[in-house]
């Protein structure tokens, strides 16, 4: 992590290593403020839900999106998000405002958080709550690749879940083992930092924190601000410091976990300062 700080590699070994993330990986553009990439395809979402079509609504999905929905099992296909949203549409009428009040946009990738509301045929209040979703470029069209949506946050907190996963990347982190680091990312994790832009896969990962740690021992230290845990997605966000050195640098992170069968994976992974 302290490249996406530093960026001080020895000339060489920086050289080298920036040339196989770039070809190995396909290096996109770096982390910026996500707002007007966002506003597309978040208009996309609202016109399908409010038009009643569960149809068009599903097809802003990629076909092997993720979605949670509050208090409900995991949705893992575009059929079975599609379903879900037939049941929930029902006989129409319903209308919905999605406020995104935070995007993070990196290459083909857009995090967007924000807070919506649903209101019934005369304009009651039906339900409301936060709401995150993961975008991925397909082409010129933007799909939603990963969601969750809360009622009331304070209830799927899981602090407990939350520290544990960090707690396995800081322990492998400071033991500057790029092996027990990269054990924790799913075969299709992402990584985006500022100065690299998005590393996709493990193979990049790899090669990206064998870089990153070099010579040195670099120590990490994470401090959870937000936590929401439900079924089998866990986001955490917060506040990181590496010291290398003498020296301290901070900056802010997001990590998007997977369950599966075996255990906790990260999926998608931000840094910036």
């Amino acid at each position: 992590m302290k490249t996406i700080l530093t960026n001080r590699w020895p000339g060489i070994i920086m050289t080298l290593s920036f040339a196989v993330i770039t070809v190995a990986c396909g290096r996109s553009a770096p982390l910026q403020d996500g707002s007007a990439v966002a506003s597309a395809p978040t208009a996309a979402w609202v016109t399908a839900f409010n038009a009643g079509d569960p149809a068009a609504l599903a097809a802003v999905y990629a076909e092997n999106a993720r979605s949670l929905p509050p208090g409900g099992p995991a949705l893992t296909s575009r059929s079975q998000i599609e379903s879900y949203w037939r049941g929930d549409l029902g006989e129409g009428g319903l209308t919905t405002t999605l406020t995104p009040v935070d995007a993070i946009a990196a290459g083909d990738l857009v995090h967007v958080e924000g807070t919506y509301q649903v209101k019934g045929k005369d304009d009651a209040e039906l339900a409301s709550g936060q709401y995150q979703q993961l975008w991925t470029r397909a082409g010129e069209a933007w799909q939603v690749q990963r969601e969750m949506w809360r009622i009331d946050p304070a209830l799927h907190r899981e602090t407990d879940v939350a520290e544990r996963l960090t707690s396995a990347w800081t322990t492998a982190y400071n033991a500057s083992d790029p092996k027990a680091l990269l054990s924790l990312y799913a075969d299709d994790a992402a990584l985006s930092t500022v100065q690299e832009g998005t590393i996709n896969g493990k193979p990049a990962i790899e090669t990206f924190w064998v870089g990153d740690f070099g010579a040195t021992k670099p120590s990490s230290t994470l401090t959870l601000t937000d936590v929401y845990v439900v079924g089998e997605l866990a986001h955490l966000e917060g506040d990181y410091k590496v010291a290398d050195s003498g020296k301290i640098t901070q900056g802010r992170y997001i990590q998007l976990w997977m369950r599966d069968s075996s255990g906790w994976r990260i999926h998608r992974e931000m840094w910036w300062r």
